[in-house]
């Protein structure tokens, strides 16, 4: 049986910072929030999750989670399996093996459900204004977290296309397909030498209801400002 969400805070200038822990399908999940110190009102949910590689102590978690909670959001990252503090850490295992692609996105699709379920009865979050921002990896396999957990309002999918550990974009496994309810932004890069163009506009083309679709110049790993003012106008225009 699941254990209740574990926690430990300190405060960083105005901002609350929550390490969390669950247990989910036997595996512990390390995951880590921000919020403006002092406040109780209900405010919407952020979840950024990290590229391939990184973890939630990454800039793109932590120095950005921590800007973005004074907006009055609740900014919260997870360790992706095989990441930062989880079992067995060894990212690269994620792409040596593609044959459980569908498994890892499956896991962690069951793990974000069960934080959602855990961390508003801790934290202020308003669980109808919930938006997920992913980069590269964050992308792949948040694809399938948000489109089975069916509770995001938003999304912005950096650096991301159809095929490999993001799944057909097409089909009766189509998780893009699941997406008609969410707000979804796709950003590409130009020059990207890991998800080609073609790929990027395939996955944004299976997806139905109310999208847009960014391109910014740059390689796949030039993940840099621009990147983040795109996911962050869209959360903030949508959340």
């Amino acid at each position: 049986m699941d254990e209740p969400l574990k926690t430990r805070e300190t405060v960083i200038g105005d901002i609350r910072a929550v390490n969390f822990w669950f247990r989910c399908e036997e595996e512990l999940v390390p995951g880590v929030a921000y919020l403006p110190a002092g406040a109780d009102e209900r405010m919407p949910m952020v979840q950024i999750q990290h590229p391939g590689m990184g973890s939630k102590e990454d800039y793109w978690v932590s120095e950005v989670g921590q800007r973005w909670a004074k907006r009055g959001w609740v900014c919260v990252g997870l360790d992706a399996p095989l990441h930062g503090e989880r079992e067995g850490h060894d990212p690269m295992a994620l792409f040596r093996d593609p044959g459980r692609y569908e498994a890892i996105r499956a896991q962690f699709a069951t793990e974000v459900e069960r934080m959602l379920e855990l961390l508003p009865g801790v934290l202020p979050i308003d669980t109808e204004r919930l938006g997920y921002v992913g980069y590269s990896l964050g992308s792949m396999i948040g694809l399938a977290a948000v489109a089975r957990s069916g509770r995001f309002r938003a999304a912005a999918f950096c650096l991301v296309g159809e095929g490999g550990l993001a799944g057909s974009a097409t089909g009766p496994g189509s998780d893009a397909a699941k997406l008609g309810g969410v707000a979804v932004r796709v950003v590409g890069k130009t020059d990207d030498e890991l998800i080609p163009r073609e790929r990027t506009e395939a996955l944004f083309a299976a997806i139905p209801g109310e999208k847009d679709l960014q391109w910014l110049p740059g390689g796949h790993f030039e993940i840099g400002p621009d990147v983040v003012r795109l996911a962050e106008e869209w959360m903030t225009a949508k959340l």
